[in-house]
């Protein structure tokens, strides 16, 4: 588990373009040797470029892979989806599978993934925040200094929310925008605390919805084995989850799901099951940027 590896910088809406761009054109370019031609050519300091490097792994975008070279951005499936289909990551839908990257990133987004799995209040400041991810630092045997942990609070909060009210139609510089704001995971409430937001049905998409649960349970989805909504709603590391969707919504998008055949809801005894079928659900995710009108 990490903290700040990011260096503070949070992650800013033309960053996912500028790591598209720049791994596609020079796969070592994130490699320590290549510092001053990475600074050049991406047009950022040094210390943000260790940033870009940090986040576009903890996204999911690449993998880094060990060269005679040097360090090398090995893109994944996801990157070349949105590299082909979304460079300038317009579709709402590439947002949430990114945030859905980060929220399983245990290891490398740590409070990402405590904050949307662990901690389960809905209503919070940074003082509540920083206690709790505090405490469960400590619990998994990393000592580490309060204001480490607030400044991973800010990180954490300007990555869905601007420290000021922006319009994205009509602002001059998109590397001041917060990356995720658009996904509205994540509000200020009248009581100036930060709160979560859950996710309507028409917030995410029917394939990447089905394309998560089945990622998230590929045992059960690999061999048409059953898995409970329960355990979508109340488990770490499922769509309940990091996703913040309420059980009414989440039935009525299941619903949806079964009547296009991707899946079999059954009822046994008031519980509900996901019966998934003889689908290669993995292939959800292309299946969505296929779609012309989405």
């Amino acid at each position: 588990m990490v903290i700040n590896k990011h260096g503070s910088f949070y992650l800013r809406s033309g960053w996912g373009t500028k790591i598209l761009q720049a791994v596609k054109e020079d796969a070592l370019i994130f490699s320590p040797n290549n510092e001053q031609a990475a600074v050049d050519n991406i047009g950022l300091g040094r210390v943000m470029i260790k940033a870009l490097r940090y986040w576009s792994e903890a996204m999911g975008l690449t993998i880094e892979e060990k060269t005679q070279q040097g360090i090398k951005q090995v893109p994944t499936t996801l990157f070349s989806l949105i590299e082909k289909n979304d460079k300038y990551f317009q579709k709402r839908g590439s947002l949430l599978l990114l945030h859905r990257n980060l929220a399983l990133n245990k290891e490398n987004a740590t409070a990402w993934y405590w904050l949307f799995n662990e901690f389960t209040q809905n209503e919070f400041d940074k003082d509540v925040f920083s206690d709790g991810f505090h405490s469960y630092l400590a619990v998994n045997g990393m000592a580490v200094k309060k204001d480490a942990v607030e400044k991973e609070f800010n990180c954490v909060k300007n990555t869905y929310i601007g420290e000021q009210h922006f319009d994205i139609k009509n602002i001059m510089d998109e590397d001041t925008y917060p990356f995720l704001a658009p996904l509205g995971l994540l509000k200020v409430n009248e009581k100036k605390k930060l709160e979560k937001v859950p996710l309507q049905k028409g917030d995410i998409p029917l394939e990447l919805l089905l394309f998560s649960i089945a990622m998230d349970n590929l045992e059960e989805s690999t061999s048409g084995k059953q898995v409970s909504v329960d355990k979508l709603m109340e488990e770490q590391c499922q769509v309940g989850r990091y996703f913040n969707i309420r059980y009414t919504r989440l039935i009525e998008s299941l619903l949806e799901a079964e009547n296009k055949k991707y899946i079999n809801l059954n009822n046994n005894f008031g519980n509900r099951y996901i019966e998934f079928l003889d689908i290669d659900y993995s292939d959800l995710q292309r299946k969505y940027y296929l779609d012309k009108e989405r």
